[in-house]
């Protein structure tokens, strides 16, 4: 039986992302093999991105430490936000699938920065939510009433006004979001009507904690997808419905891993 307490598995930063840091990232087989190190039954939330160049796109986490499922929203799908089990399928049109490191196989996702969250069943809170409840604004109330600093987040059910962005062009020189996920060049913004949806979460109130798993001011940090449509992405908005669950998994620790810093200039692939 693993000892190990809940922990967040952090590879690489956001914000290093949005400096344009693509070069120092980890791929799905090395994640999951440090998954396994913990609780094989306990569950697993994560998000991040890839470096596929003008096609990051939003990943997702979900499932359990001995069998994490990896899913892609792809932002250049018809229409914006298909999901892809990357476990076992590839997006559409591989061509334009391409990384800007020399070297690396343009057809594999690489994650330049993935979050996920170990999380202890045994110390999960559960919570059924009114209508009308705006998902981000409940979620950061609760966490500042209980003093709670570091927490993994999973909400099912019925949502109402959902908006999402789909990220489709960090840059290599990176990428300012002190006005939030607003800029038309970079993000696929979809609007959705009511419908199921499973959404991920992080939290961290630390601002140094903020830089590691969303941006300064956004101590939240939400993806998901609708699951009869099978689309999504980072999510924006969301109202709650009578039938909305949201599940809480305290966090105790975060480890953050950054590969490769052996080399100090990292040359871009022709694109």
């Amino acid at each position: 039986m693993c000892d190990k307490q809940a922990t967040i598995l952090a590879f690489n930063t956001v914000e290093r992302l949005l400096k344009g840091d693509f070069f120092h990232f980890s791929k799905a087989e090395d994640i999951a093999k440090e998954l396994n190190t913990f609780n094989n039954k306990w569950p697993v939330i994560g998000l991040g991105t890839t470096n596929w160049y003008k096609r990051n796109g939003e990943a997702i986490v979900e499932g359990m430490a001995d069998n994490p499922e990896f899913l892609w929203a792809d932002p250049e799908s018809n229409p914006p936000g298909k999901l892809i089990n990357l476990n076992h399928d590839h997006p559409q049109h591989e061509e334009n699938l391409k990384s800007p490191v020399i070297g690396a196989k343009d057809a594999i996702p690489q994650f330049p920065f993935m979050a996920i969250a170990l999380c202890n069943p045994e110390e999960s809170q559960n919570h059924t939510l009114s209508s009308g409840e705006a998902i981000h604004e409940w979620l950061e109330s609760k966490f500042t009433s209980e003093n709670l600093g570091l927490a993994a987040i999973h909400i099912t059910g019925k949502l109402d006004g959902v908006k999402t962005t789909t990220a489709c062009h960090i840059p290599i020189g990176g990428l300012d979001l002190r006005d939030g996920y607003s800029l038309e060049n970079n993000f696929k913004f979809i609007e959705y009507k009511t419908g199921n949806w499973s959404m991920q979460g992080l939290y961290g109130v630390n601002p140094t904690i903020q830089q590691v798993l969303s941006i300064p001011g956004h101590p939240l940090h939400l993806h998901g997808y609708e699951i009869n449509e099978n689309r999504g992405g980072h999510i924006n908005q969301a109202l709650s419905t009578s039938t909305t669950q949201v599940t809480i998994y305290p966090i105790k620790d975060i480890n953050i891993s950054i590969k490769g810093l052996d080399k100090a200039l990292l040359p871009v692939k022709p694109l």
